[in-house]
């Protein structure tokens, strides 16, 4: 197969394929953009994008990216599609051989499915793709743990919340406050990818995340909404010493606000875990949807 690479002149003919072809939602076309041509670890050597035989419409692409985890290099697979016409005629297998070949010659110890933190649109395989889920199984991925995304109905949701709370008070990051937010970040939530996700936030030109500050000005806490794609919701962070006073409820809640006055009906809040969900059900009646499973394919 002749494969061709990602690029400027035919990215928006890949997105028309996984509109045509999505079983599940699909990020608008900026953010797909953002999580692809314009991921800092977008390498064109892993994107496999095939024509067909006349070259008047893309039928396939494989889209991956390698991150630097724990002086590991891991792959992460981004986008797989055929288009349905062209399913079970091998070419997925195909596609995926190659890219586990590039793969392996870049250093990358494993190739793992969706979850390419800090830019990404999902925390693993979407289990309402059921031909996703089999095909990556039946090519020797395993299957680890299930990962939860949680949803809320932002459509009747009664939201409002506090300017102050006590001695605290809540307000949209502005420009003066981005290093300080990413330095708060980075010093209080060293662990992980949060302050490259914060920083993700800051691109746009109306900042999509919140901050609580003390009677000194000082960030205390803070919340992040919409850098993945719009809806999406976190990270949230809130000082230790100061947990359990409500104040990231209310960062949470000037979030949602922010998603709805923006026309959003339904808000996702990424990749929860443990007793955090039942928080999250009684602070905004969130929900368990959708579900996701992680995978990952061993090249070493």
């Amino acid at each position: 197969m002749n494969f061709n690479i990602l690029n400027s002149e035919n990215i928006e003919k890949v997105y028309e394929l996984l509109e045509k072809n999505r079983i599940i939602s699909l990020v608008p076309f900026k953010y797909f953009k953002k999580g692809t041509l314009d991921d800092e670890a977008f390498d064109s050597e892993l994107s496999l994008i095939l024509e067909n035989e006349n070259k008047e419409e893309i039928i396939a692409a494989f889209i991956a990216i390698i991150r630097k985890i724990s002086l590991k290099n891991i792959c992460y697979l981004k986008v797989c599609i055929v288009a349905d016409e062209y399913q079970r005629k091998g070419i997925g297998t195909s596609l995926l051989q190659e890219l586990i070949i590039r793969a392996r010659s870049k250093g990358a110890v494993m190739i793992s499915y969706g979850d390419s933190i800090p830019n990404y649109w999902q925390p693993g395989v979407d289990l309402r793709h059921t031909s996703l889920y089999f095909f990556l199984k039946k090519s020797n991925f395993q299957k680890l743990e299930i990962r939860n995304n949680l949803t809320v109905d932002l459509t009747n949701l009664k939201i409002d919340p506090q300017q102050r709370k006590g001695d605290y008070h809540f307000e949209r990051v502005d420009k003066v406050d981005f290093q300080r937010l990413l330095n708060f970040v980075k010093k209080e939530f060293p662990e992980g990818t949060w302050a490259e996700e914060v920083r993700m936030s800051l691109d746009d030109e109306l900042a999509t995340s919140f901050v609580a500050k003390d009677s000194y000005d000082n960030i205390i806490g803070w919340a992040t909404h919409s850098q993945f794609f719009p809806g999406s919701f976190g990270p949230i962070g809130v000082l230790e010493s100061l947990r359990g006073q409500g104040i990231g409820t209310e960062l949470l809640k000037w979030s949602l606000l922010d998603m709805k006055r923006n026309k959003i009906n339904n808000a996702t809040i990424m990749w929860v875990a443990g007793n955090t969900i039942k928080y999250y059900s009684k602070a905004v009646g969130a929900y368990i949807f959708p579900v996701f499973v992680s995978m990952r394919y061993k090249l070493s």
